[in-house]
């Protein structure tokens, strides 16, 4: 299950411990190609009773337009450990200013994760 989740610029592993840089993201500038690059890292528990493998990931963008709907596999170290980390690329071309929300769920656990775009 996932016990958190955050937006950075980068993330990696080093020494078997996750690694951060850039910070946790609260806004994006995106460019002429409204192109938006970064980083979701999961942090996540292990679950005895139906241990779920996946990371399901709804964007919402701040006008009426469907959400975008994106899945990630756990990688087995993530999803069998007793806590764990894992992160995953994103890149998602965010067509309008504003409030876009990243709604992360995995197993019980579910987070929502506001990015303010601008251009």
């Amino acid at each position: 299950m996932i016990t958190g989740a955050f937006l950075a610029e980068a993330a990696s592993v080093v020494d078997n411990k996750l690694t951060v840089s850039g910070g946790v993201l609260s806004g994006f500038r995106v460019g002429d190609d409204r192109l938006a690059r970064f980083v979701l890292v999961v942090l996540t528990q292990a679950e005895t009773d139906s241990p779920v493998g996946l990371v399901e990931v709804e964007i919402r963008p701040p006008t009426d337009d469907e959400p975008l709907n994106v899945e990630y596999e756990l990688p087995e170290g993530a999803a069998g450990g007793e806590i764990g980390f894992a992160f995953f690329d994103i890149e998602v071309r965010l067509p309008s200013n504003g409030r876009w929300v990243f709604v992360v769920t995995g197993g019980a656990g579910a987070f929502s994760l506001p990015l303010q775009v601008s251009g």
